[in-house]
């Protein structure tokens, strides 16, 4: 179900155990990545109860914490991603940014916006390791993202580069790029 880099393998296995006892976290697919030159595999959706995971991830502490909310921000409802993603906050761990990197693909514009505010706090520059290693996929994302403004966001934004998401992309792609 999930793969990580080694630095954070002692705290996937002990989230893991913890998750074993939550029904239904069964997942529809993954999204893998590219950390350090380390994998990093999630579930693109889990479906497990929301209010169970926010209650395990209040018992949590450090990287487990973390990686149990950005587990939720997997999560198959989107005011469930948004509030996990926000509970985070910015962070300047890498496979952090993966989850954040992630939900730039997605058609929920607040969640992306609570995203950027996060990726500013943080700094785009830390982004930049993350978006060289996985270039086909942010290319994915921005496709996604152009895709979903043209379907549910033009009237809301009148270009796609006031598209939360798109416009995030695109400035981390130049933070990438820049020295």
């Amino acid at each position: 179900m999930i793969d990580v880099p080694r630095a954070l393998q002692a705290n996937c296995t002990d989230l893991q155990q913890r998750l074993g006892r939550i029904d239904n976290l069964s997942d529809s697919g993954e999204r893998s990545l590219i950390i350090e030159g380390e994998l990093l595999r999630f579930p693109y959706r889990i479906y497990a109860d929301a209010t169970d995971l926010f209650r395990l991830a209040s018992h949590l502490q450090g990287d487990t914490r973390a990686l149990c909310l950005c587990l939720l921000s997997r999560h198959c409802d989107g005011h469930v991603r948004q509030r996990a993603i926000e509970t985070l906050g910015p962070s300047p761990m890498p496979w952090v940014h993966a989850f954040q990197l992630t939900l730039l693909g997605e058609y929920v514009d607040e969640i992306a916006s609570a995203v950027a505010i996060q990726a500013q706090q943080t700094g785009l520059q830390r982004y930049a390791a993350l978006i060289g290693e996985n270039r086909a996929f942010v290319d994915l994302c921005r496709q996604r993202a152009a895709s979903y403004w043209d379907a549910y966001y033009r009237a809301r934004y009148s270009g796609l580069h006031l598209f939360p998401a798109h416009r995030l992309l695109l400035q981390m792609a130049h933070a990438e790029r820049s020295p």
